[in-house]
């Protein structure tokens, strides 16, 4: 049994020498003592000059209750500084979003509301709900409740339980969890297709994790359908009354999987929306050329290793003209 005890002692010693060197910063050390009449060991905490010291778990105890007594100070005054200072700004700011959002989101579904495919008749309904969590459902009712000591007490809980939650996260991931109210909502996305119903009358079918009508789908259909939420998003908010500059729209083989009738009705909603389309394409096909009408090609010539682009003008009828840039002669420099 001596050879476990005097291997404790070591630790033990190499501990205390350890703590005592963190310690000295706050003229803290730790002792050991032999109890009287025995082999046994005691171990204080004291200022460095003091005769007696404290029996060291009394003195962790003391600490500890120290400690959660000034966390329990800290919370409410960091609450008390929340509710006077930025409580109220933080609900409005939170609630002005969320209402800007939900009115793009109005927006989308009032404009895809009137979009059908040809002749299958696809479409595409979005909504915008409260996720079904009770945190989320909690924050939306303390948002739109009036404001009261009570109101900002539950919101403060639920926020320091959402921030407890993420505490693995990064700091900036943290607050985003917790703050961001994008993240207590989520996105319903419906479906229609006339082979849904057998009377000729609209059905949708929501699109979800173990149900997906999108298959049921040909390629083109389904991802003319996959387009025109982000369409009818882009529309909504370049036509918001704030917003001034071109509507730009970037997508690329803008022909993929769409047979003629509905490329015919993507190019339709595009000039209908008025935006301005970056596009790729592999070949400019007749039927391309007479649905763009006057549009900028970019021509990739490749030589060996190098490739250049060559802009073409086309106005919707005869050939596409080459651009050409004139440029002012440059005077040769002074004093040559």
């Amino acid at each position: 049994m001596a050879f476990p005890r005097g291997r404790a002692l070591t630790t033990l010693e190499t501990a205390v020498r350890t703590a005592n060197h963190a310690l000295a910063a706050f003229d803290q050390q730790v002792d050991i003592a032999t109890l009287d009449g025995t082999d046994w060991r005691r171990v204080t905490l004291a200022a460095t000059n003091a005769a007696v010291g404290e029996d060291l778990l009394e003195a962790v105890a003391t600490l500890r209750a120290t400690t959660a007594r000034l966390e329990a100070d800290l919370r409410e005054d960091v609450k008390a500084t929340l509710k006077t200072s930025m409580f109220t700004q933080l609900r409005r700011d939170i609630q002005e979003r969320r209402e800007l959002a939900r009115d793009l989101v109005r927006q989308i579904r009032a404009t895809l509301a009137g979009v059908r495919t040809g002749v299958e008749r696809v479409g595409v309904e979005v909504d915008w709900t409260v996720r079904h969590d009770p945190d989320a459902q909690r924050m939306i009712e303390l948002l739109i409740a009036p404001p009261s000591d009570e109101t900002f007490n539950q919101m403060y809980e639920v926020l320091r339980q959402r921030m407890d939650d993420a505490s693995a996260e990064a700091w900036a991931d943290r607050v985003a969890h917790t703050f961001d109210y994008r993240s207590w909502h989520e996105w319903n996305i419906s479906i229609t297709h006339r082979s849904f119903s057998s009377d000729g009358s609209e059905v949708f079918r929501p699109v979800t994790a173990r149900s997906n009508p999108l298959k049921s789908l040909s390629t083109g259909e389904s991802r003319l359908a996959t387009m025109l939420p982000l369409l009818a998003a882009a529309w909504s908010m370049y036509s918001g009354d704030s917003y001034q500059g071109p509507r730009l729209l970037s997508i690329d083989e803008i022909d993929a999987a769409f047979d003629e009738p509905n490329l015919r009705q993507v190019f339709a909603l595009l000039r209908g929306w008025d935006f301005d389309v970056l596009a790729t394409t592999p070949t400019m096909t007749p039927m391309i050329k007479r649905e763009v009408q006057q549009v900028v090609v970019h021509q990739l010539v490749t030589a060996g290793r190098n490739r250049v682009t060559v802009p073409w003008l086309w106005r919707g009828r005869g050939e596409p003209e080459p651009l050409t840039f004139e440029f002012m002669p440059v005077p040769e420099a002074q004093g040559r």
